[in-house]
């Protein structure tokens, strides 16, 4: 069952993938592209600045503030997940729920104060780490 979920998850990750990078020039030629495998014209795209990573946050453990020069996708597969767009409301997702940041948009996320999370993330690009969030940040998000 939870093979069949993380491949889920990657299945997904990659559908969002080839959404957000219509925009990006071809990349090389894949060798395991199968022409015989697709109807219509299917283009490889380079994944050189892609990062698929596997986290666990201990409860109450949470990322600083960052953005990614390409955006993210985070898939929840265990436990609750916090975070907050700079300026913007907490949001909160559950398992199996999928949070997507867009480009270059500073955020942070993490785990409930009472539960672990597991995520998968999938980043795009080049990130930047900033500031610390803050315990009363933290706490913040938990009331709106």
């Amino acid at each position: 069952m939870k093979r069949l979920f993380v491949l889920s998850t990657l299945l997904a990750l990659g559908v969002c993938s080839m959404a957000w990078s219509q925009a990006a020039p071809p990349g090389a030629p894949t060798a395991g592209l199968n022409p015989a495998n697709f109807t219509g014209t299917v283009t490889a795209r380079d994944t050189a600045d892609l990062r698929v990573l596997r986290y666990t946050f201990d409860p109450g453990a949470r990322s600083n503030w960052h953005s990614h020069a390409g955006g993210q996708v985070i898939v929840v597969e265990q436990g609750h997940m916090r975070g907050q767009e700079r300026g913007g409301a907490a949001l909160q997702f559950g398992p199996r729920q999928t949070y997507v940041v867009a480009s270059g948009v500073v955020h942070w996320h993490g785990a409930e104060p009472n539960e672990p999370l597991t995520q998968v993330a999938l980043s795009y690009g080049v990130t930047t780490w900033l500031d610390k969030v803050t315990d009363q940040q933290y706490a913040a998000a938990a009331r709106r």
